[in-house]
């Protein structure tokens, strides 16, 4: 899949999350506030480039880290950089999404600062996989099906 369908899909899924009043639940008990930007990036990405961007924003987000299968995304809280975090040394400028995400798939909250940052930020990964197939043998953490999101938009 070219990066413009990859990111087409990833917004496709990502709204119908969204949409859903389950997955809305899920996440603000990980930090999501209604109307908190969601920004998408590909593991391939330069973080201090994807940072850059996030740092437009003013808020904390949610990263949407889309690549390899179409339809498998991680969802990550991303917060501002704040002086409430310990100080940590800069990452290399080489420092990928995939990187970062990776380093930090097991820790519940991570510090890491880009070197244009004052001060740290903290990131975790949201637990759950957003598929609409599940890879054979592979068991998500948490699924939610977003096939019924449509009518989870009218409950609300």
């Amino acid at each position: 899949m070219n990066h413009s369908n990859l990111r087409s899909n990833a917004t496709r899924r990502i709204t119908e999350l969204l949409n859903s009043h389950a997955a809305r639940r899920h996440l603000s008990t990980y930090g999501w506030t209604e109307g908190m930007p969601a920004v998408i990036a590909e593991p391939h990405e330069l973080v201090k480039d994807v940072m850059g961007f996030i740092s437009t924003q003013g808020r904390a987000v949610l990263l949407v880290l889309c690549g390899g299968e179409p339809d498998n995304l991680q969802i990550w809280h991303v917060t501002v950089p704040s002086p409430i975090f310990p100080e940590v040394p800069a990452l290399p400028a080489e420092s990928t999404m995939g990187d970062l995400c990776r380093r930090n798939s097991e820790s519940r909250l991570a510090t890491f600062r880009v070197g244009y940052w004052a001060h740290s930020a903290a990131i975790h990964e949201i637990p759950f996989s957003i598929r609409t197939q599940s890879a054979p043998g592979a068991e998500p953490s948490e699924h939610l099906d977003l096939s019924d999101s449509q009518s989870d938009k009218h409950q609300d």
